[in-house]
């Protein structure tokens, strides 16, 4: 954890690792702890701000682009969450929990689509001003289990621009998330997604102890 600031924890994950979902329950637990700063801030990306939202609808709507134009739009809509809300939170000593952050972008565009990882880093480091997540809890679940949550969740209706992807391009973004999760095991905390929610909250629990 940066000295003199608040906790940045980030969640990852495959689109219907429950993500989400454990976010909100770290943050109910948190809150129970009593954090300093009061009760944590949730914040999701792409999202969290006006603009963000709005190019949240943007990106996840039908409208065709590039992976490129795509990978903009991310850090655009990032630039402005950490700007205005994340580091401003920090500064005042607050918790932050962001479902997503740099390393979705670095693991879906990165290497789901093949956009240049020193590029992505470059941008990353100037839209977040260098502050990384204190932790990073990659909800680890196998493509073909994430998919089949997602047909279950939409109830057969065709899910998102992303979530319509087919499960090649899932399983490049596993395996990116598995190298990064590689490349830094004092920052990335992988806890196994596959099991009952209620269990995967005490395992994320168990691995945020010592530091929230």
């Amino acid at each position: 954890m940066v000295s003199g600031e608040g906790l940045l924890l980030a969640f990852e994950g495959l689109d219907g690792s429950g993500k989400s979902t454990q976010v909100r329950l770290c943050a109910e637990w948190l809150a129970q702890r009593g954090r300093p700063g009061g009760a944590p801030l949730v914040l999701r990306e792409p999202g969290g701000t006006p603009l963000g939202e709005s190019i949240r609808e943007l990106l996840l709507g039908e409208r065709a682009m590039g992976a490129l134009a795509e990978t903009l739009l991310y850090q655009a809509a990032r630039a402005e969450l950490y700007e205005h809300v994340v580091l401003p939170a920090l500064r005042r000593g607050g918790t932050v929990l962001l479902d997503r952050s740099h390393y979705s972008t670095w693991a879906y565009q990165g290497a789901g689509l093949g956009v240049d990882r020193a590029m992505l880093e470059a941008v990353s480091r100037v839209v977040t001003r260098g502050r990384l997540p204190d932790r990073v809890v990659l909800l680890e679940v196998a493509p073909e289990v994430a998919l089949q949550r997602l047909a279950q969740r939409s109830e057969g209706a065709p899910g998102d621009r992303i979530e319509q992807r087919d499960a090649a391009f899932f399983g490049r973004v596993a395996d990116g998330y598995r190298q990064l999760a590689l490349a830094e095991p004092a920052r990335f905390v992988v806890v196994d997604g596959g099991g009952p929610q209620e269990q995967v909250a005490r395992a994320v629990q168990q691995a945020l102890a010592h530091v929230a």
